[in-house]
């Protein structure tokens, strides 16, 4: 099927009241367009579940597909885990999307089932030919040198500069996971790499950052507006 638009949203961190001024600004349509959610829905921002919720909604759509971040990770463990083995979720922000779930297990005794479940169906990455060129979309990036069917967790979760500095690969990929002001300052824009990378993390949960949508095809980006 030939797309109008393919869409990658990067990192929302819990912040649907910036989610929704960059979604009402892309005008998704899924008969004619495909959207990609990049992950880290939850956690550092005020709106988790509302975030969470709103990704959980738009998987069940057509030509929606919702990824797997490392904050949807810490989470799932912290869970299966116990915070003996998983405690790290707690400190990076997953304190507030936990008492705001707690309060939705209240009126919804299912909802950390739901919850888990969604997590654990959330593919780690999603790859795409659009007129014979190819296109990846992960979380944080792939391992330099590894076939994409044996990139592993940590690379597809976690990886940074390893995969910035290294990768030779053709393959467009759109990731999220490093905010780009950590990687140049006040930068709060979709970064372009050299070696075929965008970056999308522009700091939603950062006072002055957004969150980013990029339109593969033909390089459009649009950004929620500020609170």
């Amino acid at each position: 099927m030939e797309y109008r638009r393919i869409l990658a949203i990067g990192d929302m961190h819990g912040h649907f009241t910036r989610l929704l001024s960059l979604f009402h600004k892309i005008d998704f349509d899924p008969e004619q367009d495909f959207l990609i959610l990049l992950g880290d829905y939850i956690d550092r921002g005020n709106e988790n579940m509302r975030c969470f919720r709103w990704a959980m909604e738009m998987s069940e759509k057509k030509n929606v597909i919702a990824l797997r971040g490392n904050h949807e990770q810490m989470m799932l463990y912290y869970y299966m885990l116990g915070e003996e083995e998983a405690g790290i979720w707690l400190p990076n922000g997953g304190n507030h999307t936990k008492a705001e779930l707690e309060a939705w297990i209240r009126r919804d005794p299912d909802a950390l089932q739901k919850s888990l479940e969604f997590i654990a169906r959330r593919p780690f990455y999603h790859q795409m030919f659009i007129n014979g060129k190819e296109y990846i979309f992960c979380h944080a990036g792939l391992k330099p040198g590894v076939p994409l069917e044996k990139q592993g967790e940590d690379s597809l979760l976690w990886i940074r500069n390893e995969f910035y500095l290294n990768y030779t690969g053709t393959a467009e990929v759109i990731v999220g996971h490093t905010p780009t002001p950590y990687l140049i300052p006040d930068r709060y824009y979709p970064i372009r790499l050299k070696n075929h990378i965008t970056i999308l993390d522009t700091g939603s949960f950062l006072p002055h950052g957004k969150i980013s949508c990029v339109d593969v095809l033909n390089d459009k980006i649009w950004q929620s507006d500020a609170d």
